[in-house]
């Protein structure tokens, strides 16, 4: 992957969900779910920012479970087996 200007934008498709990364003024990539839109995590490299976006859908779609929240079907089988 080439060097990214502040505010560019990617995104990257992992076990069926779409990740949107934007590389970040400071340093580092901001990452996004656009299907869960207040899933949000940020990494100082994009394999610290993946890592850390995938983790926290799994535990914002189990927190989803647990309060009976909707999820979209797209996303279910993320962490299903942790029901």
């Amino acid at each position: 992957m080439g060097t990214l200007v502040a505010g560019e934008k990617f995104t990257v498709v992992r076990d069926g969900v779409e990740y949107e990364f934007e590389a970040a003024e400071e340093g580092g990539y901001v990452a996004r779910v656009p299907e869960y839109p207040s899933c949000i995590s940020q990494g100082e490299t994009f394999e610290e920012a993946l890592d850390n976006i995938q983790d926290g859908l799994v535990e914002i779609l189990a927190t989803a479970r647990k309060l009976g929240l909707e999820i979209p079907s797209s996303l279910e089988h993320i962490g299903a087996s942790a029901k």
